[in-house]
């Protein structure tokens, strides 16, 4: 769980500067941008869910093998 969180955070953390522009200067995050921040964060929640639901050690490969981290496209 938590290599998945520092993954995502890592990932994250490359465009973070984006929303504190948007936040104190009202700057637009690029669509792109926001879409990947998206992608990101719905494959850390999948990964964290399908790793509470494990059963066996075989279910855990499988959900570690499935990782599919989104390319940044900005």
């Amino acid at each position: 769980m938590a290599q998945i969180k520092d993954t995502a955070g890592k990932l994250l953390a490359q465009t973070d500067w984006m929303i504190i522009r948007k936040v104190e200067r009202k700057v637009a995050i690029p669509q792109a941008v926001a879409e990947w921040r998206a992608q990101v964060i719905a494959e850390a929640n999948r990964l964290e869910t399908e790793l509470l639901a494990c059963a066996s050690v075989e279910d855990l490969i499988a959900v570690v093998s499935s990782q599919n981290w989104p390319v940044q496209t900005p």
